[in-house]
């Protein structure tokens, strides 16, 4: 009986080949996976905001687009008118103190010193409304008020004479005189065709519909 060459191969001539590492179920599949590479930064430098895929960030905007328009802008002198009438209006509120408690006995005097309560009012509440566009009537009223009480006081001024503990009725005169000025100047400005133009285009932008 002859014997096999000892070149014989048992696996019928096939190859071995190497095999990985095997799984707990026997197969010879490999587990290894592909490592994961993460993407390069943009640019080399870490990604902004904490971007964790690498895209470029931009800064955040704020407020509206570039193209937006951010509505009329307010003239100065609305705002002069307003500060005006805010000066005016604390003044008068410490002056109406004074007549209001001089006034208490004399129906005159109380009744002066609670029109000049309703003209501070006004005062206050105009110079908001002029300011944001809303409109300017309370302030045209307001300063309106003040000079009708300035004359009211140069009249009764004029009455009196000599009669005033030892002043004279022209030294008198000053001191209403005196209050008419920034009504005066506060009238004027809210008068002015910019400060209109402004509350017809805040409207405007408010109400589509509205026509001044």
């Amino acid at each position: 009986m002859s014997q096999p060459p000892s070149s014989w191969n048992p696996s019928g001539g096939q190859q071995e080949h190497p095999q990985g590492p095997q799984n707990p179920y026997g197969s010879t599949e490999s587990f290894a996976q592909p490592a994961y590479t993460p993407p390069p930064p943009y640019g080399g430098y870490p990604p902004a905001y904490g971007n964790p895929y690498g895209q470029p960030s931009y800064p955040a905007q704020y407020g509206g687009p570039p193209g937006a328009s951010a509505g009329p802008e307010r003239p100065g002198a609305a705002l002069a008118a307003a500060v005006l009438s805010y000066i005016q209006a604390g003044i008068v509120l410490l002056c109406s103190f004074f007549v209001l408690a001089a006034g208490t006995s004399v129906t005159e005097l109380l009744l002066i010193g609670i029109v000049q309560l309703v003209s501070v009012g006004l005062l206050i509440f105009g110079a908001v409304q002029v300011t944001s566009g809303s409109g300017r009537l309370m302030l045209l009223v307001g300063n309106g008020l003040q000079l009708a009480l300035v004359a009211y006081y140069l009249i009764r001024i004029s009455t009196l004479g000599t009669d005033l503990e030892g002043a004279d009725s022209e030294g008198a005169v000053v001191i209403p005189l005196f209050f008419a000025v920034m009504p005066v100047v506060a009238l004027v400005l809210a008068l002015n065709s910019a400060v209109s133009r402004f509350i017809s285009e805040k409207k405007q932008a408010q109400n589509p519909q509205w026509r001044q």
